[in-house]
């Protein structure tokens, strides 16, 4: 840098801080995503065999076995499974519950069982497929004049390994046959291995992707322990008002004032978890203010706290506002009472 011209110095450094400055920072946060339609009334489920669409053989019962597995895992439902469902069951109605009729099986169930409900659905693509091709490349070496003269090829066998995976799933409510919820999009992985040999077969690869969609599906359809990362220059913020639906931020308020707003925006997976907003003097530990929140189906919302009354406590000077997801704050945002 010290080469270049000074008006090109100084442009460069005005762009290396304007891109230091956009960048913002981020935090991480745990959370319990929790699917829309999840009640803890919604105790017990089944996996039904799903429908195979695709050309791979008991495709559809091998993605049921697996989802009911990790459902199993997940904790949050109590899951019957095929072999579960044997011994319930007599075999017609066992014909019917794993059946495509989603309300007839529903019927089935209600009367059978205590299963809540069914979920089920199609592997549409479930395949794995190896490609091998013979491959030459040149061979170079150089003279001790630095010229690069060909010596012959390297003759090898390149081999790529792929699988592909693809299902839809549905999640449908035993008293009246219903749709609870159903997947927006199908869940899909892609699982590749290149190499002379691969590091993964097409075996290898296909359980791969049969392992990603079903993390997937369980994703949509069960709650699940996860930490999301967020902006902390959006995601925690100080304002005096809120204007033409617009919050006026500021870090600065006078020891006057009745009124400041804590503004705090998370995406929607962070629905009904519960968060904690604390107000300290800055360096210090006691607890001024602070509130409980649960967070809801919104992009931003603005808590309520009184810089006179902060003020009264522990007189005008730096602040810090924590934002608590567990027993150590994630974010931490300073202001000024005046």
């Amino acid at each position: 840098m010290a080469d270049l011209p000074r008006s090109l110095k100084s442009l460069l450094l005005l762009t290396l801080a304007a891109a230091a400055g956009g960048a913002g920072c981020s935090a991480k946060i745990p959370i319990v995503q929790i699917p829309h339609f999840y009640t803890p009334e919604l105790k017990t489920i089944a996996v039904v065999p799903f429908r195979n669409q695709s050309t791979g053989k008991n495709a559809g019962q091998v993605i049921a076995d697996k989802l009911a597995a990790a459902l199993m895992a997940n904790g949050s439902y109590k899951v019957y499974n095929r072999n579960d469902l044997k011994a319930l069951m007599d075999e017609s109605d066992l014909q019917i519950a794993l059946g495509a009729d989603s309300p007839a099986a529903a019927a089935t169930f209600k009367k059978a069982t205590n299963v809540q409900a069914i979920l089920t659905g199609a592997v549409t693509t479930y395949s794995a497929t190896s490609q091998s091709q013979r491959r030459q490349d040149p061979q170079y070496a150089y003279t001790k004049q630095g010229r690069k003269y060909l010596t012959g090829y390297r003759t090898y066998v390149l081999t790529r390994n792929e699988a592909n995976v693809s299902v839809t799933a549905t999640l449908i409510r035993v008293s009246d046959g219903t749709t609870i919820a159903a997947t927006p999009a199908p869940a899909r992985a892609r699982v590749a291995s290149e190499g002379e040999p691969p590091k993964q077969d097409p075996y290898a690869c296909i359980s791969d992707a049969t392992d990603q969609v079903v993390f997937q599906l369980v994703e949509q359809f069960a709650p699940i322990r996860k930490v999301i990362k967020v902006n902390t220059s959006k995601a925690l913020r100080t304002a005096s008002d809120l204007y033409d639906n617009k919050w006026s931020f500021t870090k600065q308020f006078n020891a006057s004032d009745e009124k400041m707003y804590v503004v705090v925006e998370l995406p929607l997976c962070c629905d009904r978890n519960r968060f904690r907003l604390v107000i300290v003097k800055k360096d210090q530990r006691e607890e001024l203010a602070g509130m409980a929140i649960v967070w809801g189906r919104k992009a931003s919302v603005g808590y309520s706290f009184s810089p006179k009354a902060l003020a009264a406590k522990a007189g005008p000077g730096q602040f810090q506002v924590k934002f608590y997801s567990g027993p150590e704050p994630v974010i931490i945002q300073d202001f000024r009472i005046r």
